[in-house]
């Protein structure tokens, strides 16, 4: 089993206009498909996407207020970012998406809100704690299988000192508990060198997007209804 993992908001409960943190996980049910129905994606909306990829200014002040170019590198394309779509862009990336279901997408929301002080110290921990409580439950419902599994990440959304601990992390702490009979891989990737990390990317913007604007809930609902979106891990409950 492979799940590609990407995440969007940031881990702070101090900051108001951040009530969330959403990370995405993606399984495949058939990897080569959705790979290339990844590069139809962007092949078939490549100028929009270069388009959208453009610093944005002020109509007055003429300053910067989005800054471009995270999406192609010297008019190449380069990897897909969430936070450069705008509202049609995401509408048609699920609808895109939605044809033909090649994979399944989990949840895990976050609220800052609800995280003490104490635990919030080191962001890494909330991360690698509220994955495992996830895959821990996504298990044990039988929603995903309880075989091998390589958990597949952006690395630059990773400190170094704990590259290595989240794989041992995982092992130790779902197979002492008796969750798992497999064991856990864990792999850190530069996004632009994985395209299903790169949709990891979009899915859990939108998601964020939601929470911080509303507006996608039938997206949201069609994403269930065609069997991709499975459950949203809530945390604290």
């Amino acid at each position: 089993m492979n799940i590609y993992i990407d995440e969007s908001g940031s881990i702070n409960n101090h900051a108001p206009n951040n009530k969330y943190f959403v990370i995405a996980l993606i399984h495949p049910t058939n990897k080569d498909a959705l790979k290339r129905a990844y590069k139809r994606f962007v092949s078939s909306n490549h100028d929009d996407l270069l388009a959208l990829d453009q610093d944005k200014l002020h109509p007055e002040t003429g300053q910067i207020v989005k800054k471009g170019g995270k999406m192609f590198q010297n008019g190449d394309f380069h990897e897909l970012k969430g936070s450069q779509f705008d509202r049609e862009m995401k509408q048609k990336f699920v609808d895109f998406f939605c044809r033909k279901p090649s994979f399944e997408l989990y949840y895990i929301k976050i609220s800052n809100q609800l995280l003490t002080d104490q635990f919030c110290e080191n962001t890494a921990r909330v991360f690698n704690y509220t994955l495992k409580l996830a895959i821990e439950y996504f298990i044990r419902k039988t929603l995903l299988p309880n075989e091998n599994c390589s958990l597949q990440l952006d690395e630059r959304n990773e400190r170094t000192e704990t590259k290595y601990f989240l794989e041992n992390y995982l092992n130790t702490e779902l197979f002492m508990n008796g969750t798992i009979s497999g064991k856990f891989d864990v792999t850190y990737f530069d996004s632009s060198n994985n395209s299903l990390i790169q949709m990891a990317d979009v899915f859990a913007n939108l998601l964020y997007s939601h929470l911080q604007t509303g507006g996608y809930d039938d997206e949201l609902k069609k994403l269930r209804d065609v069997g991709i979106l499975k459950f949203t891990f809530e945390f604290p409950k």
